[in-house]
């Protein structure tokens, strides 16, 4: 019987889709994670074999696990392979622990990403150098260094750049830089002991973010692929406009996203495992942003099983387990994401309203937990993109103040 650690499994919520398929294709199914046994869903409790609570806290500045803490998640999972046998799987499904996924595999020789291949997938310099070997426009950037360097990048980018972790998670510690006064100011209170990436910021007026996202196989061939378009870009979600985003059918997928994507897994290499690669549209160009190696966030894998009427979490488990994943899609409709934030908004329609109009429509909604998705989401499925816009409209429509 193979065993499949999950490390953080309280996290996302709908995680414990992945324990349940797992668990009725054959495997073991353990957790390791930072939260009490009974904190964890009944569901998700009802599908681990044992669950280690243990600290997780052992990444340094530059997101490096190592030290004391990086010990006892070690230990941790020496005691489950001492008793269940050689661990198998390793897995987060979490973009924050990627690289502790990558330590513990190394640690326990388990088949998948690890450190030294990891850091093509989590570093934002390396990214850029892979979507190029794909042959994918990238925008320009670089490490950042010195302030001297930092103005003539500013100067040579048209006063306009972005700076991020070179390794992070969404907009945490990003920035828009559009001026000197502003860079300076920045430099001064950066954090000397972490890597920064800079790069030019892609702003025109026709400017689309959309996402390919999908399936690798275990020869790295995707067993499934979709595309999806964000309604802003992350920095404006940070700075306020609630998140939209919407698939497309297999027959209306942009111009050149298919082949980019395709190119730029290939790049990549990722093998038996879920991504999410990102790219900005504009005036017919595809510019590749980055990677992340893990499944789509938010609720996406429930929008691709409502639009394709697929179990992506099974399709997962099936190729874990051994067997052979099929990938037979019922349907070809849009589904879409659409969340309010409660921060004074006024909307016209009440919740009670949204659902009274739009029942026939919402397949799933539920509060959400942070500044980037909503305080609460709704999961459509409709035939077309328009009638996806004229709901998310009304949902999103507030009172003028």
């Amino acid at each position: 019987m193979k065993n499949f650690v999950m490390i953080s499994p309280s996290y996302p919520q709908r995680l414990y889709f992945f324990a349940d398929r797992l668990k009725k294709r054959g495997l073991r199914v353990f957790g390791a994670g930072d939260q009490d046994f009974w904190s964890l869903s009944e569901n998700l409790r009802s599908d681990l074999t044992e669950y280690c609570r243990t600290t997780l806290n052992c990444y340094d500045d530059n997101g490096n696990p190592g030290g004391q803490h990086f010990d006892y998640v070690r230990d941790a999972l020496g005691y489950l392979q001492g008793k269940y046998g050689k661990l198998d799987y390793i897995e987060s499904f979490n973009e924050w622990w990627l690289p502790l996924d990558a330590a513990l595999r190394d640690k326990f020789g388990v088949e998948g990403v690890h450190p030294e291949q990891l850091i093509r997938l989590t570093r934002k310099s390396l990214m850029k150098e892979c979507f190029a070997a794909a042959g994918v426009e990238v925008a320009p950037g670089q490490i950042l260094g010195t302030l001297p360097e930092l103005l003539e990048f500013l100067s040579a980018c048209g006063n306009d750049i972005v700076v991020k972790p070179d390794r992070g998670v969404g907009a945490s510690d990003t920035y828009r830089l559009r001026s000197e006064q502003e860079a300076r100011e920045f430099f001064e209170r950066h954090n000397p002991h972490r890597s920064y990436f800079i790069e030019k910021f892609v702003d025109a007026p026709d400017r689309e973010l959309l996402s390919f996202d999908g399936l690798a196989g275990e020869d790295g061939t995707p067993l499934f692929y979709t595309a999806h378009k964000y309604s802003s870009g992350i920095m404006e979600i940070v700075g306020g406009n609630p998140l939209s985003y919407w698939s497309y059918k297999s027959t209306e997928l942009p111009a050149g996203l298919k082949e980019a994507g395709l190119a730029a897994l290939k790049s990549f290499g990722l093998k038996k495992s879920f991504f999410h690669i990102e790219f900005f549209k504009t005036g017919g160009r595809i510019i590749g942003l980055e990677i992340n190696a893990r499944p789509p966030g938010v609720l996406t894998l429930d929008m691709i099983n409502h639009a394709k009427g697929i179990d992506c979490w099974d399709l997962y488990a099936a190729m874990c387990a051994g067997d052979k994943p099929e990938y037979k899609p019922h349907g070809d409709d849009v589904s879409a994401y659409t969340a309010r934030l409660y921060d004074g908004r006024d909307y016209l329609l009440t919740h009670e309203d949204v659902l009274a109009r739009f029942g026939g429509e919402i397949v799933f909604h539920m509060p959400m937990d942070s500044r980037v998705m909503g305080d609460y989401a709704y999961l459509l499925k409709t035939s077309s993109q328009q009638r996806c816009f004229e709901i998310i409209s009304e949902i999103s429509a507030t009172r003028q103040a």
